[in-house]
């Protein structure tokens, strides 16, 4: 009798833990979705008007394939989503629609290497009304898969590059859990990780997104990506460095700041005292570091005006979070959620709350966090320097960085910091495009024609960028009142789904 009834409270205590771990994961999956933007409402693309193709876009000035200058008074055919035509014609059928672009510019669709969708699928339609036609999606999983085909069969989207989530080396089971709710996904021998680069590969991911790494998993990974010719992307953390780097295979560094820190660590703790013996440090071998990844033809994503704006997000965010578009942002991603945080003032995730009413905590916080942002300024005049090829990235749905508008911002930085407006263009068209190995990021016979047609030439003035007419996606025309439109809905369906506002934050 006894043991029946110690076996039945065994029974019952299993089942009572197992009942409340199932909720507590669901509820955890809840806060995750509702951070992440899926619960968001979605706006209904049909609504929107595109007129497609055949296009002919007559009497306007084409930014040359090299981005260097404008070819003026050309007519450009588009066909079934492609470019056909390029030259002086002034006579066409009665095929094409006709679109006058005159006193007017024409530019690749600009790419952004380096954003995040999480599940805010309504951002989409942010990128295609700031003229961004092909996203790089940094954590991708099969969702992003699922959104990368509906765009290739014609859905409203920009194009997308999926990269795998991150893949790391933490030994535990906690990491494991940890990676049940979206954190990277851990290897701790070569074969595992080996086969999970093939399993990626037949998924159909366009690359595989690395994070911080032993160097044993780290070379496993790398060599089997190159052996299933899938590119190796990412971070870089200590273990590895930038020694490892330079011979190990892997074809692109997800931000600048990823040379950044590990010359920090080679440097050791930045004290706020030790700021000038540390930049000094680093003037010393920027120059070496940008020539050895020049020699290995590593492309470095920038991500730049994230990390100036990290002073701001650290000390001022009460003033700094009203120069953003905020209203457009997810606001699952900006509320946060019980697990997580957002972006707004006492619950932003690089706020310093500590420094607030501490003069001389700030003062050290300041120091450091503005040095950071001259070591960024640092390295990336000297991969410009060195012709490295930097692509424009903005880690786009991180704290403060709004879909679409953040690329823009970025383009603004790689231009104060040293690019020429040329070198600006090439960045987020013709290089970005290459190393993506897609068919875009040119004006050229037979690629696919993603445009943006601008009302001023973006070589006189790199914010000239954001004039934008009319934005072409396979070929189909959305003109201003479309863009318009769109940036509307997205911001109705966005206060339909707020649970706090944001009026204090708005000018």
């Amino acid at each position: 009798m006894k043991k029946t009834l110690i076996k039945k409270w065994v029974l019952g205590t299993v089942l009572a833990i197992l009942v409340i771990s199932i909720g507590s994961c669901i509820r955890i999956n809840s806060k995750i979705n509702q951070h992440q933007g899926a619960k968001t409402e979605l706006v209904n693309t049909s609504i929107f008007n595109s007129i497609n193709s055949p296009l002919a876009i007559t009497n306007i000035s084409v930014l040359s394939k090299d981005c260097t200058k404008m070819l003026d008074s050309l007519t450009v055919l588009i066909k079934e989503g492609k470019i056909v035509s390029i030259d002086k014609r002034t006579n066409v059928t009665n095929e094409y629609t006709n679109i006058d672009g005159t006193g007017q510019y024409l530019i690749p669709g600009l790419i952004d290497t380096h954003v995040h969708l999480k599940k805010s699928k309504n951002d989409l339609l942010l990128f295609l009304a700031n003229g961004v036609t092909t996203v790089g999606e940094m954590f991708g999983d099969k969702s992003h898969l699922e959104w990368r085909e509906e765009a290739k069969s014609g859905t409203l989207s920009p194009n997308l590059y999926v990269a795998t989530r991150k893949l790391g080396s933490e030994k535990g089971m906690i990491s494991k859990i940890k990676s049940w709710f979206g954190a990277p996904k851990s290897y701790t021998s070569q074969r595992k990780a080996r086969k999970a680069v093939r399993k990626f590969k037949e998924q159909g991911y366009d690359a595989i997104k690395l994070t911080n790494l032993n160097p044993e998993i780290y070379e496993a990974i790398v060599d089997e990506a190159v052996k299933q010719n899938i590119p190796a992307i990412g971070h870089l953390g200590p273990e590895v460095g930038l020694d490892g780097l330079y011979n190990s295979g892997q074809s692109q560094l997800a931000h600048v700041e990823e040379i950044v820190k590990n010359t920090m660590n080679e440097f050791g703790v930045v004290y706020y005292n030790k700021t000038e013996e540390y930049l000094q440090f680093l003037k010393e071998r920027a120059d070496t570091i940008a020539i050895k990844i020049k020699e290995k033809n590593i492309v470095v994503s920038s991500t730049i005006w994230l990390v100036e704006s990290f002073p701001k997000q650290k000390l001022e965010l009460d003033s700094f979070i009203k120069t953003i578009p905020l209203e457009y942002a997810n606001p699952g991603i900006v509320e946060g959620s019980s697990i997580t945080r957002g972006w707004t003032p006492g619950n932003n995730y690089y706020e310093n709350l500590n420094a607030k009413n501490d003069p001389e905590l700030q003062k050290r916080v300041k120091g450091y966090w503005e040095t950071y942002v001259k070591a960024h300024h640092i390295m990336t005049k000297a991969l410009i320097k060195h012709n490295v090829i930097v692509v424009a990235g903005t880690d786009a749905n991180v704290a403060c960085a709004t879909p679409g508008f953040s690329l823009h911002q970025e383009l603004h930085s790689l231009n104060k910091v040293g690019l020429t407006n040329s070198r600006v263009l090439q960045s987020t068209t013709v290089h970005a495009g290459e190393w993506m190995q897609y068919n875009i990021g040119k004006i050229e016979v037979g690629y696919n024609a993603d445009l943006v047609i601008l009302k001023k030439n973006p070589l006189d003035d790199i914010t000239n960028t954001k004039t934008i007419r009319s934005v072409i996606i396979n070929g189909k025309l959305l003109n201003r009142t479309t863009l318009d439109n769109m940036l509307e809905s997205v911001k109705e369906a966005n206060n339909r789904s707020r649970k706090m506002s944001i009026n204090q934050y708005i000018n």
